[in-house]
């Protein structure tokens, strides 16, 4: 309560200094709001100590702790349910929001002061709904001796990295967002308002994409499907705003130099943040039947409220300043940079509203017909791939496009060695007996994107050998040191290239499926799978039969794998742990679906070619995050930049 009352002065403060101009009052307001992110900090561990302690008079530690929970899942347990994960969004975001007010330049100060009002806003607005509709220090009465414990499927050690970096990535969106609706209260639209905010874009994304990729690693060793993306609703409101946020990190950069696509970019804030809490709406709100979703509860529909502020209220202000927002420039060529930037949006945008009707079309269904139905991943999988490898084929031609004046003649040359790789890697497949034609043309396309950037990383690295006269290596090192953020970007872009070659590799999936005793074997793939013995043991949390699984691979054992059953007591829940066997070409995935008393197993197998390539292409695109954070991004103007050559503009995600 102590946190809400500072979060409402600072909303009152910072408001108040604005209209009346006031540098003590708009002070007042940044001073409060760094208390109440301060307070929520002390809340939260209050929270955490009670967990671990396991103070069973709490409810929400009955809930979700027992006495047999390890410590790390206790802690973890903060934002496993409704009430604790909703502290620890807002507590995310009055640090998110307390840090940027403590940071940022001072010298747009009415900037600032608004900034700071709408952040209290949102802070005031989460945190009336802990306070009373979601408190998570609600007493019990009686006193349980033991509690609940977590649910089966969260009792992994993904459940410290996944919800952390999504929450992180989530929340950190607030402050991109309210400096936009400040930038658009106060008519302050020139570069000030996004070069104030695409850091915390970037960082957010970043940490985001890292929560998403996190994800799918526990759901392809936890759910025991042999996947890790299923297209569930909540797995697709966490992409939503990472979409959209690429699409806005893409093109600030055409507002950055041709002054071009403003209405464009503080559309794109709005629907990040909009969509962050569309997801938050959903998993809360009782529509969706998910291992991601907490208990239904009314508290969901007050979401809605906020959601249309945003929205509504965003797009208005949109509407009021559209004349200060008129592009400054026009698009000089259907084959320039820019225009690359805009079919990149486009095509991002598409994807977003694809997945967006995907996710509500069966809510619709059922609040108008009453009936369920549900979109899966059949859909998806028919409706995405032709747009994601045009995406990724823009990846490596615009790169070679000039701004202003670009034209495909001139970048015919450059595109002669990615073209020949590209032909030259389908060509090899093929030759090797490959034939889903889809796959095919998507790796040729990743060896042709590939190709283009490493001969970008040639070229500069060249040149600036001859420069200095020195090692190309050296050079390479150096260009790296003097500017991260066009380098981050190209490390960003080639982990892309390696994630759909993981992707890819999916349509040569094999499979096996039966029962089988001890003593007998199956095959799959190039292995085959002896099912030797079984084991049962106890621990205080579960029962656990596990089935050794001997695998040999000409004629010779390689390994030993050892998938289990397990028996939850507290959740009177069983659940499936996977073994497998990861390798750079391929994994061996073996689900253990049942087992009874005389050892007779049901058994699923999988080989997944390349998926490893995947958890590859993820960790090198957070090391191009981190390396263009690292750098210093440059001072930027109102003003259109003149016309550059293509070796002179190569950025590629802004910093």
């Amino acid at each position: 309560m102590s946190s809400l009352v500072a979060a409402l002065l600072s909303l009152g403060s910072s408001a108040a200094g604005v209209i009346a101009k006031s540098g003590r009052l708009t002070e007042v307001g940044r001073r409060a709001l760094i208390a109440s992110a301060a307070l929520l900090v002390t809340a939260v561990a209050v929270l955490l100590f009670a967990l671990t302690t396991r103070d069973f008079s709490l409810v929400y530690v009955a809930d979700y702790t027992s006495r047999s929970t390890p410590r790390f899942l206790a802690i973890a347990s903060l934002w496993a349910g409704m009430e604790g994960s909703l502290l620890w969004w807002t507590c995310l975001s009055a640090i998110y929001a307390a840090t940027a007010v403590m940071v940022t330049s001072k010298r747009r100060s009415d900037l600032v002061a608004v900034a700071t009002a709408v952040l209290a806003a949102v802070i005031t607005s989460f945190l009336a709904l802990v306070v009373l509709g979601a408190n998570p220090f609600e007493r019990s009465s009686p006193i349980p001796g033991d509690g609940a414990g977590l649910n089966p499927l969260l009792q992994s050690p993904f459940m410290w990295p996944h919800p952390i970096l999504l929450y992180l990535g989530l929340t950190g969106f607030v402050v991109p967002f309210s400096f936009g609706i400040a930038a658009l209260i106060t008519g302050q639209l020139d570069a000030t308002w996004f070069t104030s905010v695409r850091r915390w874009t970037l960082l957010s994304w970043g940490f985001l994409w890292a929560g998403i990729i996190m994800g799918g690693a526990w759901a392809y060793q936890e759910l025991g499907w042999g996947g890790y993306w299923g297209w569930d609703p909540v797995e697709n409101s966490s992409l939503l705003p990472w979409l959209t946020g690429t699409a806005f990190l893409h093109s600030v950069l055409v507002q950055e130099r041709r002054g071009m696509l403003k209405v464009w970019n503080v559309v794109l804030v709005i629907l990040t943040y909009g969509l962050a809490i569309f997801g938050t709406f959903l998993t809360r709100s009782g529509l969706l039947q998910s291992v991601h979703t907490f208990s239904e509860s009314p508290l969901g529909k007050y979401f809605l409220p906020m959601l249309a502020a945003i929205l509504v209220g965003g797009m208005g202000l949109v509407g009021f300043r559209y004349q200060l927002l008129r592009s400054q420039s026009q698009l000089g060529s259907l084959a320039s940079r820019e225009a690359m930037f805009l079919y990149n949006n486009l095509l991002f945008v598409v994807i977003a509203m694809t997945v967006l009707w995907g996710t509500l079309y069966p809510i619709l269904v059922e609040a108008i017909k009453g009936d369920k139905i549900s979109i899966g991943a059949p859909f998806y999988n028919k409706v995405l791939p032709p747009v994601g490898l045009a995406l990724l084929a823009l990846t490596g031609i615009g790169p070679m496009v000039a701004w202003r004046r670009g034209s495909w003649r001139s970048v015919r040359t450059q595109m002669i060695i990615p073209l020949a790789a590209g032909a030259g890697t389908v060509s090899l497949l093929a030759a090797l007996g490959s034939r889903p034609t889809a796959s095919l043309f998507a790796f040729g396309l990743c060896a042709f994107v590939a190709t283009a950037i490493l001969q970008e990383f040639a070229a500069a690295a060249g040149a600036h050998s001859r420069l200095l006269s020195i090692g190309r290596f050296a050079a390479l090192g150096g260009l790296f040191r003097k500017n991260r953020r066009r380098y981050g970007g190209y490390v960003v872009h080639l982990g892309v290239v390696l994630i759909f070659v993981g992707l890819a590799g999916g349509a040569f999936k094999q499979q096996y499926s039966g029962d089988l005793q001890p003593g007998e074997s199956f095959s799959v793939g190039p292995y085959r799978v002896l099912y030797s013995s079984t084991r049962t043991f106890s621990t205080a949390e579960k029962e656990v039969r596990l089935a050794v699984m001997d695998v040999y691979r000409d004629g010779k054992r390689v390994d030993r794998l050892t998938p289990q059953r397990n028996f939850h007591f507290a959740q009177r829940q069983p659940q499936s742990e996977v073994g497998l066997r990861s390798r750079l070409d391929h994994d061996l995935y073996i689900v253990l679906s049942q087992i009874d008393d005389t050892g007779r197993a049901a058994l699923r197998a999988w080989i997944n070619p390349l998926v490893m390539w995947i958890w590859i292409g993820g960790t090198i695109m957070t090391v191009g995050v981190a390396l263009i954070l690292s750098g210093k991004a440059p001072n930027t103007g109102a003003t259109p930049r003149k016309e550059e050559s293509p070796a002179e503009t190569k950025t590629l995600v802004p910093a």
